[in-house]
């Protein structure tokens, strides 16, 4: 291991305060220098002395005008990890094929006698942006999680769960080498940290499997493949939901009870089902009833090399229906009277040839007017929902590219700042008309 000749200079004139730290920095180490004052700093001032990281690995320094203030070291993740799998949902092969997706912190040093308040979650969270990249320029995929190790010795992990680290277990006490069962080394406290919204669901997902376009859509059973077993909570209901469905698709135009053709049964059984609480374990709701829809159109965008993600809205007039309940305002009519009704936003995939494979997502709002609206009530969170499903979709789809297409009213700063983070998808905004 490489050393520097000499120790490293103490850092001079630390503020007290983060904020006033001139000049702070992470250095990606990248020459041997660099890589001796890492070591240097590692075997002479880390509690655990020096770091022979493994695999994949991404090292800083913590610089500054003050002279170098720390040093953070990121690696592989440990192989296996039994608390860490359960949390995630892994089973051996599914940890097998995306372990490469979760990087831990190996080593985390602030220098001994610098005391600069909120500087050790300054750096952690600078260190966890900057390496999220340098890992997809450096080996050619983006990490989803951070793992890292407490001794419960030495540290509470306060300062981890202020920043939003998870604690999901402990270790067993074997640590990497223990290749005999001796359990020698101490038991510590995993801590996960999610560098991705919703990783947990796409890293415990089952593979996609390839479903050919065209193939399961006959007449006779394209309703059992595309909502089959849809998670309603009772078998019953789902097996409903089928036959409504292919009821309802030899009259599409027509409202239920006429496309039932009299049938009272499939009638009652129809508004039965769509009448479900909503609160209900497995409830009756727009994402339970597509979720097995979704998946099949993950397996025909799965064959393409490209694929389309449209995003478009459309309002539901429900003027005429003054009996229903909870509608929104769409609009005004020419007497200045408000449209009741309720808001479709819609993603729906295509190849690039325009051949549709499915719906992604769909979601209704009954708009509400004013100006103090909450965050989740406000237009751009529709698009931007949408997108966030899209680059869900892309973690499932290794290889396949996948483009948000949004019109004019996704021309907002948000929506490129959000694909930036996401950072595994493509965006097309119309500017104009």
């Amino acid at each position: 291991m490489r050393r520097n000749p000499e120790p490293v200079p103490p850092a001079v004139g630390v503020p007290e305060r983060v904020d006033l730290v001139e000049e702070l920095r992470l250095v990606s180490v990248q020459n041997p220098a660099q890589s001796a004052i890492w070591n240097e700093l590692m075997i002479t001032e880390h509690p655990l002395g020096k770091a022979a990281l493994v695999g994949y690995q991404c090292r800083y320094l913590v610089g500054s005008s003050h002279g170098w203030l720390g040093a953070v070291g990121f690696a592989a993740s440990a192989r296996r990890l039994a608390a860490r799998d359960h949390w995630i949902g892994w089973d051996d092969k599914t940890r097998e094929r995306r372990l490469h997706r979760v990087v831990g912190l190996s080593r985390f040093l602030i220098r001994p006698g610098i005391a600069c308040h909120n500087l050790a979650s300054r750096v952690l969270n600078l260190s966890l942006q900057t390496m999220a990249q340098d890992f997809e320029k450096r080996y050619g995929h983006r990490p989803w999680l951070v793992e890292t190790f407490v001794d419960p010795a030495h540290h509470s992990g306060i300062s981890l769960r202020a920043g939003n680290w998870i604690h999901v277990g402990a270790t067993r006490g074997r640590g990497r080498q223990d290749r005999k069962g001796l359990a020698a080394e101490p038991v510590k406290e995993i801590y996960m940290y999610e560098l991705e919204p919703g990783c947990r669901a796409a890293l415990s997902a089952r593979p996609v499997v390839p479903v050919p376009v065209g193939e399961g859509l006959s007449r006779e059973c394209w309703a059992e493949n595309e909502f089959g077993g849809a998670p309603l909570g009772d078998k019953r209901l789902a097996k409903r939901l089928v036959d409504s469905a292919r009821i309802q698709a030899e009259a599409s135009r027509s409202p239920f009870s006429v496309a039932a053709g009299g049938d009272m049964a499939a009638v009652t059984g129809f508004y039965r089902l769509i009448d479900r609480p909503r609160d209900e374990p497995g409830a009756v709701t727009p994402e339970n009833i597509l979720a097995p829809h979704k998946e099949r159109t993950l397996g025909r965008m799965r064959t393409r090399d490209t694929v389309l993600c449209l995003q478009d809205g459309t309002d539901l007039n429900f003027a005429t229906r003054a009996q229903c309940d909870d509608l929104g305002v769409i609009g005004h009519n020419q007497t200045s009277a408000k449209t009741a009704g309720l808001h479709l936003h819609t993603t729906m995939a295509v190849d690039d040839a325009g051949l549709p494979l499915g719906l992604l997502k769909l979601e209704f709002d009954a708009p509400r007017p004013g100006k103090n609206k909450l965050p989740e009530e406000r237009k751009s969170s529709r698009w931007l929902r949408g997108l966030r499903e899209c680059a869900e979709a892309a973690r499932r789809l290794d290889g396949t590219r996948l483009v948000s297409v949004m019109d004019r009213e996704a021309d907002f700063f948000e929506i490129f700042a959000e694909q930036r983070r996401l950072g595994n998808i493509d965006i097309l905004v119309r500017a104009r008309h």
